[in-house]
């Protein structure tokens, strides 16, 4: 399956990169929501792990995107901010899966991953 990781925290985006790679998946990696959005209109995604803050920018327009790009992604988004404590961001954008706070072990972002994936075959 297609695996798009957007986070900013280079080394995060890279172990989970290898982490989802060894699990195997196919994945693109990327670091701000604009390489997001053109990986979102040049290819089709299975699951999306996605960072709700990247810089100075929201994760949130990625989210939309994807519901129209990539209508069967289903979205993990990763944050350590305490903002939207009663699922107000699945409300926000349609294609959120889960919402999982940092730190995230890499066992359970596969696993919440994953489970998208078979929801989404």
């Amino acid at each position: 399956m297609n695996i798009l990781i957007c986070e900013d925290d280079a080394g995060l985006r890279g172990l989970w990169a290898e982490v989802f790679t060894q699990a195997g998946h196919a994945v693109v990696a990327v670091a701000d929501s604009k390489a997001a959005r053109k990986a979102l209109m040049t290819g089709q995604f299975s699951v999306m792990i996605l960072d709700l803050y990247l810089g100075d920018d929201t994760g949130l327009s990625v989210a939309t995107l994807a519901a129209y790009a990539s209508p069967e992604c289903k979205i993990v988004i990763t944050t350590g901010s305490t903002l939207f404590p009663q699922g107000e961001l699945f409300a926000m954008a349609p294609s959120v899966a889960a919402v999982l706070r940092k730190p995230v072990s890499n066992r359970e972002l596969l696993a919440v991953a994953e489970h998208g994936l078979r929801e989404a075959s």
